[in-house]
This record gives structure tokens, sequence and C-alpha cells, in this order.
């Protein structure tokens, strides 16, 4: 879900979107002297570019055809000879939409067998340095995206001495369409992209030495859906207690948007996400039995893909936009429950969100009634109520910005506050709140909207207008924060930051959270009354307490 309101910025945005393709054009050529690792699969040859070596499209995991399409993924098999890897793998299927940013211009290849990561490292870097790796999941609403975007380009970050690695997994209906064939077959179903994220994980594991990374001080990322994907995997029972990290970022994302999806109807119940399964199958006039899933595994990909396409625009409806589902294997029926009791991967966590997160899904212009409709129908009539009755429109807020603060709520803020309170009693909690807006974005009444954070903690400000000298500060400021979580597992160890100012960790009493915005500051999480009441609606009381 990243930065589709560039497409409603008018002029500015054309300008920032040339802007972008031309630096993702021509970081797909590049001449310089190579570098070899020898991988458990082989050699693998990347190149150096000034200070970093960069290694491209590697892959993690047998191509997931044939048989493979809806099956948890398998190991890649060994190279008969080194693997050049100097440009990107192919994207996985999507509907393209023209966003350079996000790795998937229009007539950018796509292919099934897109399963490959890509790894930053200092150019010195070698096998025993033990440099710590920060393991990026990709945004794009579980839809969309690659971990070739140019935003989450991990060159500035791996010059502080970390290993930066971003990874493809299966999107829209081939990475989470759930039927009941395939959960007869492997016990799971619907959540094929988050075992693709285990997979490369595991992939990591095994090979990241090589790079000179050490694979027991793996910090996973992610934003939005990457977010959404990375407390999935704190509560996956499938890696629990297996090491695979030792921390986790969290930027505007949990687990709690699957229940409250816009543009879904799952809300990632197992029993709704194989009814939606089933309609997909019936189209191929198929039944969800052996037959249709081999009937299915034959469909062309394309028509999977577009069948099942994303929307940014949540005032408009789409059946079939899907996301992980809770099916008890992969994930647990209840996630809130299991960081509640504790008993899930419990590691240090920075988490936070944007001011406004609700501007890009609620674009300017759109049609009142539609998106409150599709409110009440995701969050459920008694929701919209209790919420229109608490937060009427006034004059400051149009009931459109009023829809834009519910979808923010829905999607994002609620789920945060509700995580950090339960994890903070079994780790380490570090809460942001991202409030900084451009000009541009305050004039497109935007604000700090959803994944305008990313130029700066990635150190590539320009790719989205930021420009004066309190910019570049700022996103100094949050970057070495991001690079001391990454390496002490606080943000407050390792390097100074430019503004000194102390980050205390996140307690639900007294709820001191760390504030980007016209000035860096430690404040009281704002709304906090607001965020309980809204969590509460959505997810019901935290048990045994009320």
């Amino acid at each position: 879900m990243i930065l589709a309101c560039l497409a409603h910025l008018g002029r500015a945005a054309i300008f920032f979107m040339a802007i972008c393709a031309f630096f993702l054009s021509l970081s797909q050529h590049v001449e310089a002297d190579t570098k070899t690792v020898v991988t458990k699969y082989g050699p693998i040859i990347g190149f150096n570019q000034e200070d970093i070596s960069i290694f491209r499209g590697i892959p993690y995991a047998a191509p997931p055809v044939g048989e493979l399409r809806f099956a948890p993924p398998q190991d890649p098999g060994a190279f008969t000879e080194p693997f050049e890897a100097k440009d990107y793998g192919k994207i996985c299927y999507q509907v393209p939409d023209g966003n350079a940013l996000l790795g998937s211009i229009k007539g950018t290849p796509q292919s099934e067998d897109c399963l490959t990561l890509n790894i930053w490292a200092p150019k010195g870097a070698k096998p025993g340095d033990k440099l710590p790796v920060f393991f990026y999941i990709h945004g794009g609403g579980f839809g969309i995206g690659t971990g070739s975007g140019v935003l989450i380009n991990g060159s500035n970050l791996a010059k502080r001495d970390i290993i930066v690695v971003t990874i493809n997994y299966r999107l829209g209906g081939l990475g989470f369409l759930a039927t009941d064939q395939t959960l007869k077959l492997y016990g799971t179903t619907g959540n094929w992209g988050i075992l693709d994220q285990i997979k490369a994980l595991e992939w990591v594991r095994d090979n990241i030495e090589a790079f000179g990374g050490d694979p027991a001080k793996v910090t996973i990322g992610g934003e939005s859906a990457g977010s959404m994907s990375v407390s999935s995997l704190l509560v996956s029972p499938l890696i629990k207690d297996k090491g695979l990290f030792r921390g986790a970022i969290m930027q505007s994302g949990t687990f709690g948007a699957y229940y409250n999806w816009p543009n879904n109807l799952s809300f990632g119940d197992l029993t709704l996400a194989l009814n939606q399964g089933a309609l997909i199958m019936a189209i191929l006039r198929a039944k969800d039995d052996a037959e249709g899933l081999m009937i299915l595994r034959a469909a062309d990909p394309e028509f999977i893909s577009n069948v099942t396409q994303f929307n940014f625009d949540f005032s408009k409806f789409v059946p079939f936009s899907l996301t992980p589902v809770f099916d008890g294997h992969t994930l647990p029926e209840d996630p809130f429950s299991v960081v509640l009791k504790g008993d899930y991967n419990k590691v240090n966590v920075l988490i936070g969100y944007n001011g406004n997160e609700g501007s890009l899904f609620i674009p300017n212009g759109s049609d009142l009634e539609s998106s409150k409709n599709l409110l009440a129908l995701t969050a459920g009539q008694n929701v919209t109520n209790k919420y229109w009755d608490r937060f009427p429109p006034d004059g400051q807020n149009t009931e459109l910005d009023r829809c834009r603060d519910l979808t923010g709520f829905v999607m994002i803020l609620a789920g945060a506050k509700r995580f950090a309170d339960l994890h903070s009693r079994h780790s380490q909690v570090y809460f942001y709140n991202y409030s900084y807006a451009t000009l541009l974005f305050k004039a497109g009444n935007y604000g700090a909207f959803h994944s305008s954070e990313l130029p700066l903690i990635f150190g590539h400000p320009e790719l989205m207008g930021y420009q004066t000298e309190y910019e570049y500060r700022l996103g100094e400021d949050m970057q070495t924060r991001w690079v001391n979580f990454i390496k002490n597992g606080d943000p407050n160890v390792g390097d100074e930051a430019p503004t000194k100012v102390h980050w205390p960790v996140y307690d639900p009493e007294n709820m001191q959270i760390m504030d980007f915005g016209d000035e860096v500051i430690s404040i009281g999480l704002p709304r906090a009354e607001d965020l309980d009441f809204m969590a509460e609606l959505l997810y019901g009381p935290i048990q045994g307490e009320k």
C-alpha cells in the first residue's frame, strides 16, 4: 500500500514519478567491478557500487509453478554455474499500477518465477564480520509491490555497516487464495505469501554469513502490508522459538487489519476465505476438490492476478482483494490472544504509524456515501455508528475527513495500540508517531500520509520531494534510530541521533512515545483514549481485564 496518493497530487506527482522511473531504469544497468560469494547453493556474482556490494534477484525458493502453485515453497536447486546477481528478478504477478516507487511500473516483467531476494552489504564485508541484518518486507496491500522498489533501495542503509535484504513474495490470488483442497493437503491455506517470507528468512539464516552477516542478528521490518507481515511472523506457530530474527520493526500495520480489511470479505476468517476461494474457482467452472485444484493450477496466472486485484481507493469496493488467513497453522486462530498469553516470538519491537494514515485510502474527491457504506460493511455497522456518535463532523473535520480518520483507526492505529499494550508485557516496545508533512502534502490535504516516512528512513528523501535542511536532518535522525535498533535492539544505543532526544520504552501506564514532526520530541501518545475506544470496538476488551 505505498504511495498511491502521488497519483492524486497532480503535476508534482508526475514530476516525482518521472524521477523515480529514471532511477529505476538506471539501477537496472550498472557497470562496475564484481564481487563473488559462495553460498549453500553455489557461487553468486554481484557487483560493487561505490562503498556497497549489491546482489540482485537471488532465488530463495523453487519457482512456485505447476504443483507448487498454491503450495508451501520449496528449496531452490543448486546452481550448475555461478549465478549472476546483477539484475533484479521479475516481479510477482500483480496489476501494474504505474508506480515506479513500488517497482511495478507498467511494462516491468512479471512472472510466477519471482521468489527472489536482493542484498546490499558494505563493500568490504566478508564471512566472519557478523554484521547485523535488516530483512525488509515491502508493502502494497498484499496485491502489488516488489523488493526492487527504488524507495526501499538498501544502499544508504548498508553504508551504516548493516546488511539489507529485500524480498519478493507471492501476491494477490497467487499468494493468498484459500481453498479447502490445499487445506487438506498441507494443513494450511491462504497464506502462501507468508510462507514465502518464512522461506526467505530460512535462506538468510543459511546463507547470510557468506555476505558478512550474522544469522543471529536479524531484524525483520516492513511498512503497511510488510508491517502486517512482520506481526504475522511474530505470532506464526511455524517459526516460534526458531531464532530466525531477534527484533522487529513495524511501520503502519499489524495483523489487526485482517479483522476489518476494506475491500475484502474474509477478514482473516478461514471459513469466509474458503468461501471466497470457492467463488473464484467457480469462475473457472471448477469445484473445490482435487480436480478443481488441478484446473486452478493450470489457469493463466494473469487471470488469477486480475480477478483478485488490489485497489488503493478504499471508497470503492473490490470483493477479492485477498489477505492472510487465520488458519491455525501458519497463523494462529486468534493472534491477539497469543500475544496476551506470551506464546510467540517475544522480541523487542519498534512500532508506530503516521499522523494521517487514512488520507491515502480516501483520496480527495471520493464519493462520501460510497466511502461510508464501505466502512460500514468492513468495520461493521455497530462500529461505524459508535464512531460517528463519538466523532461527528465539526468545524475542522468534514464527513469525508472523518471517513479518513475511521479508515486510519480500522486499518492501522487501533491495532498498533492494542499490539503495543499487549507486547509490552513481554518485551521492550519503542512506539512512534510520524506527524511531519511537507508544504505540498499539507496543501493537498494529505498531511503525514501512509508511507510518507519511508524515503527518510531509507535515505532517499528526494524521491518524495523532501528538500529543506530540516527535512534532511529529520531523515538523519530517524535513520540513525532505526539503525541503532537494528544493531542493538534499542534506538538509543549506538550512534547519537542529531536531536539527542531519548526515546523511552513504551509503557501502557504512561504511554510515552517519540513524535517525529515539526520537531523531534518525546510526548504522551496522542488520542490514547480514542485509540482504546476504537480497539475495544474492533477487537473487544482485553481478556481478563473487563
